[in-house]
């Protein structure tokens, strides 16, 4: 039996892009994190408790928007000491951060100074923490089936099987 599969619509598909490389996102990675975390967490939340993208739509679009006014802040504040410590993270092949340490402190007294936003510390952003979310409760959350009918009453007396187990047919 065939069913509908309800399509989002190109407008509510469109937003903003954010084109950026890899090291730019392993630079602005810590201060992302901390300052995009209730967004990206509810996010989370609701694609692991829906399991359809479709029905994450608005919380998709938080993260996005979060994110676009985070890189705003940043190239409004600190454009030149982010531009420094990412392009060292793109020549350093984004493998050996220690060799960046030096624009990666002006990065981040940079961030304190203007925006004052603290680096999180090492581990912060991968504690485990409850999400406090306004969305209601998925009706079955995970997704599971309904357990079955547990086996009718055996009627009568079991007699064992007059040949024997067709399970063990070999003889030592």
């Amino acid at each position: 039996m065939p069913t509908t599969l309800e399509v989002p619509s190109l407008q509510e598909l469109n937003v903003d892009e954010i084109n950026v490389s890899s090291a730019v996102l392993k630079a602005a990675a810590h201060h992302y994190g901390s300052q995009c975390d209730k967004p990206n967490k509810e996010f989370m939340l609701c694609r692991w408790e829906e399991k359809d993208p479709r029905k994450c739509l608005e919380e998709g679009r938080k993260v996005n928007e979060c994110a676009l006014n985070f890189f705003r802040q940043i190239k409004g504040n600190c454009a030149e000491s982010f531009t420094e410590y990412w392009t060292c993270l793109d020549y350093s092949n984004l493998g050996e951060l220690r060799r960046c340490r030096k624009q990666q402190q002006a990065f981040d007294s940079c961030v304190l100074d203007k925006l004052g936003w603290e680096r999180p510390e090492l581990g912060d952003l991968s504690k485990v923490t409850k999400v406090a979310t306004s969305r209601p409760l998925p009706e079955n959350p995970y997704h599971s089936r309904p357990r079955p009918e547990p086996n009718p009453a055996i009627e009568g007396k079991l007699e064992p099987s007059k040949h024997g187990s067709k399970l063990f047919f070999w003889n030592w």
